[in-house]
């Protein structure tokens, strides 16, 4: 029912409209996921961020001017329990100093006093020093806003290079993927420590806050409203080389291999719990997510989420679905659904491909615009066009060619309640003496070799393309150029006869070595302009078929090819159309039943290939002595044909026509036409 209902309101005279309105809604829901970010999709294109990183692209060299002061196990075991005093902090910036360190960008902080003296060395080695820059954190509310921060002393924090805050917020799955380069507190841009870093290392003093971009010198830093900036992770922890504390102040560690360097000092420890999760990693120190942003600005690599990468969602979740639509459409779903997935990974590949550019386009959203078009397309296509197509698949495929069943599936437009002018060629066969025949033997013989006789026949018909409309008793009717416009229809109609008649003389070689009386068919064509369509009750009896002038015209040359005994009689208008291919016989202009216009009739001899004999050249000679009342003439030619064909019967019709108009002259005014008098 519910299926019907949809034929009903999406194939009638708007078809082409629903599949639109389907196809757009489909995009339609994608893109208001994708505006509304939703929770879920959201979380799983956050996962396809780690993923990029971690299992496709991997890691990339680190900047080589970036390096580590790790606060690590060994350097615990060496110089005790940690926290330490201010003191070894003196001795790991005077060793630095002495090496030629371009910065020192501690992620630590001291907002307690430890003694006069020793806070008073402190400030005064951090002041010489010149480039040691300290960290601060900050407390925010729920709207992001500083509420509180904690700072190194205030004696400590004056004389100091800079300061840089050390907050890393991760995402609700606790990864951390971006970095805040920018926080505002007391009316101040306060930068974050790897923008310090990147800063000390550029030789930049300032940095210059913009709508969506940081600017720092010649370098444009993408951020978000809130500064933030995704991290471009470089590799696992430990991808930037790592110097112990206690060898640096201990000098186990050669002094160039310091120099010029922009080294950040942190603990990397485990049981300092400064642990953070990354893309590559579940515990990678914090202290290395800020050296990966300086080196992020350092080498100028960023990956990008601006506007420009949401049109460019907007762009391939609208051309992805439509595209997925239209195969859905025009293809059946065992072949779409693979399409569907292919064009799905092709799309993977290039928004990875992208990335590695330096672009975060969704990996999720036009994909899951390929699987709603594929599902709303499919269910559509389910519901409505293939039960339209099984519909017209039962209904053709006992008289139509499979080929143009396939076609008529995907163009099911063509047939409708109702009709259309196509210009076709219509054929009419039957077997002669089949009455006799059948009188003659059990109806399960009958059947049986007229069933044979069909079967053969149906299967010339299907690999010249024509179109079975209906068997009558013995009789075939059956055409080209329709439902599919055909422009070779009455080449193939006769190409067809051809193959008919060599058909039926194996047919009857077969029954000859049966023992089995053979037969012989006859038939007549004409080609013109009908009226095809599904006639009937819809739901209840359908029949598609053609109706008009043209159709009574070949039943009557069919009718009429048993009068001339000729095994194909063809119409005036075949004739015109294929007598450049197939060689044919002028037998007679007739004037059907019920039509007041003649028509010449044709004999089909064969093809134009074939040499032409001597007795069909005399015909024509007879028939222009006959239409110009020469009757002696007419019969002198007709004798010489008759002498090599002795069984032509047109010939002996037109001997019996000269006969009897010499005794019985046609009145003046004779036009030379025959008035058939039966159907």
């Amino acid at each position: 029912m519910v299926s019907s209902l949809l034929k009903k309101i999406f194939m009638g005279g708007e078809s082409r409209v629903a599949p639109v309105l389907l196809a757009l809604v489909s995009v339609s829901v994608v893109v208001w996921l994708y505006y509304s970010q939703n929770s879920f999709f959201e979380a799983f294109e956050a996962k396809t961020y780690d993923l990029r990183f971690s299992e496709l692209r991997g890691a990339i060299p680190p900047s080589p001017d970036i390096a580590i002061v790790a606060i690590d196990d060994k350097s615990i075991a060496e110089l005790g329990r940690f926290p330490w005093t201010r003191t070894q902090y003196v001795r790991l910036i005077e060793r630095l100093s002495a090496a030629g360190a371009k910065v020192l960008l501690v992620d630590a902080f001291f907002p307690e006093r430890e003694t006069a003296a020793v806070d008073r060395a402190f400030a005064a080695a951090v002041k010489k020093a010149g480039n040691v820059e300290l960290a601060v954190v900050f407390d925010f509310d729920n709207e992001l806003r500083v509420v509180g921060g904690t700072h190194t002393l205030p004696e400590i924090e004056q004389v100091a290079a800079g300061i840089g805050h050390i907050n890393l917020v991760p995402e609700d799955d606790g990864v951390n993927r971006r970095n805040r380069l920018l926080v505002e507190a007391d009316g101040k841009l306060v930068p974050s420590l790897g923008l310090r870093g990147a800063m000390a290392a550029l030789g930049e003093k300032e940095f210059v806050p913009g709508s969506f971009e940081v600017g720092l010198g010649d370098r444009r830093i993408p951020v978000d409203g809130n500064y933030s900036m995704w991290i471009n992770y470089t590799g696992k922890a430990g991808s930037y080389p790592r110097y112990s504390f206690t060898d640096i102040v201990n000098g186990r560690v050669a002094p160039e291999m310091l120099r010029g360097k922009v080294l950040f000092m942190g603990a990397t420890a485990l049981g300092v719990y400064d642990m953070r999760v990354t893309p590559f990693d579940k515990n990678a120190p914090g202290v290395e997510l800020h050296a990966t942003v300086a080196d992020n600005i350092i080498s100028n690599r960023f990956i990008r989420r601006t506007g420009l990468e949401s049109l460019f969602d907007m762009a391939l979740i609208v051309v992805s679905g439509l595209v997925t639509f239209y195969l859905t459409m025009r293809l059946r779903l065992y072949v779409a659904i693979p399409a569907a997935f292919l064009l799905s990974c092709a799309y993977v590949w290039l928004s990875y491909w992208v990335f590695v550019q330096g672009h975060w386009v969704s990996m999720i959203y036009p994909p899951l615009a390929v699987m709603v078009a594929l599902l709303i397309g499919g269910s559509f296509r389910y519901l409505v066009l293939d039960r339209s197509a099984r519909e017209m698949r039962s209904m053709f495929s006992s008289y139509l060619s499979p080929k143009l069943v396939d076609r008529l599936e995907k163009e099911h437009e063509v047939v409708r309640i109702g009709g259309d002018n196509k210009e076709v060629t219509v054929l009419f066969t039957d077997i002669r003496g089949f009455t006799s025949f059948s009188e003659s033997r059990s109806p399960q013989e009958v059947v049986t070799r007229l069933n044979e006789y069909l079967g053969a026949m149906v299967q010339v018909i299907d690999r010249f393309d024509g179109t079975v409309d209906k068997f009558i008793g013995d009789g075939i009717m059956f055409y080209w150029g329709a439902p599919f416009a055909q422009p070779d229809h009455a080449k193939l109609a006769i190409a067809c006869v051809l193959e008919m008649e060599k058909e039926m003389a194996r047919l009857n070689a077969k029954w000859a070595t049966e023992g089995v009386v053979p037969f012989s068919i006859r038939g007549g064509a004409q080609s013109g302009e009908v009226v095809a369509g599904n006639v009937g009750s819809f739901g209840k009896k359908m029949e598609y078929t053609l109706i008009g002038d043209t159709v009574n015209q070949s039943a009557r040359l069919e009718s009429a090819a048993k009068y001339y005994g000729v095994d194909f009689l063809i119409g005036e208008q075949t004739y015109l159309l294929t007598r450049d291919a197939y060689r044919y016989r002028e037998l007679d202009r007739i004037r059907v039943v019920g039509k007041q216009i003649p028509v010449t009739i044709f004999e089909l001899l064969g093809p134009s290939s074939d040499p032409l004999e001597k007795w069909a050249a005399k015909f024509d000679e007879a028939l222009e002595h006959y239409r110009a009342r020469r009757w002696d003439e007419a019969q002198r030619c007709i004798a010489a044909i008759l002498e090599e064909k002795p069984g032509d019967r047109p010939s002996k019709i037109y001997w019996e026509r000269c006969e009897h108009y010499k005794n019985n002259p046609p009145p003046e005014g004779w036009d030379g036409v025959t008035n058939r008098s039966d159907k």
